[in-house]
C-alpha cells in the first residue's frame, strides 16, 4: 500500500510539472526533469541512544534521491520533528499501514496513530544538506 502511495504521489508530481507552460524556465522543473524516473530511495534506520528520546541527524541529500528513515513506535506516542534545511527539500511520514501522518512539511508535532513502523521520507528538488531532529515520547 505504501509503495503504491508513493507511486501515486510522483506521478501526480510529474504530472504538475508537464502541465505547467513556463515549468521548464524553473530551476526547481529543471532539476526535476534531469532524473530518470523516480528518486532512488537510500533507507536508513533512526537509532535513538540509549536512554534517549531524541535522535538528531545530520546528512546530505543528492537530487534524484530519497532518504527513507524507519523507526518503530506505539500508537499514542508523540512525535516532534523539526528538519533544518533550504526552501527546496521537506519530509513526509507514513504509517506501517500507508497513511500519510504529515506531508511536504519542516515541522511537525503530534500524535502517532498507530503502533508499529513508520517511514520518514526526506525528499529534494536539490542537492541539499539538512539536519533531522526527531523526538519521540
Amino acid at each position: 500500500m505504501k509503495s503504491l502511495l508513493r507511486i501515486i504521489a510522483l506521478i501526480g508530481c510529474a504530472a504538475s510539472l508537464s502541465a505547467a507552460p513556463s515549468a521548464a524556465a524553473t530551476p526547481t522543473a529543471t532539476s526535476a526533469a534531469q532524473c530518470r524516473g523516480t528518486d532512488r530511495i537510500i533507507p536508513k534506520r533512526i537509532r535513538f541512544a540509549r536512554g534517549r528520546t531524541t535522535a538528531v541527524i545530520k546528512e546530505t541529500v543528492r537530487l534524484c534521491t530519497m532518504h527513507e528513515y524507519y523507526f518503530r513506535a506505539r500508537a499514542g506516542q508523540k512525535i516532534i520533528a523539526h528538519l533544518a534545511t533550504g526552501n527546496r527539500t521537506s519530509m513526509t511520514l507514513f504509517t506501517e499501514s500507508g497513511e500519510t501522518v504529515f506531508d511536504g512539511t519542516k515541522d511537525f508535532e503530534g500524535e502517532l496513530p498507530e503502533g508499529g513502523q513508520y517511514s520518514l521520507q526526506i525528499g529534494t528538488d536539490a542537492t541539499a544538506a539538512y539536519t533531522l531532529e526527531i523526538t519521540i515520547r
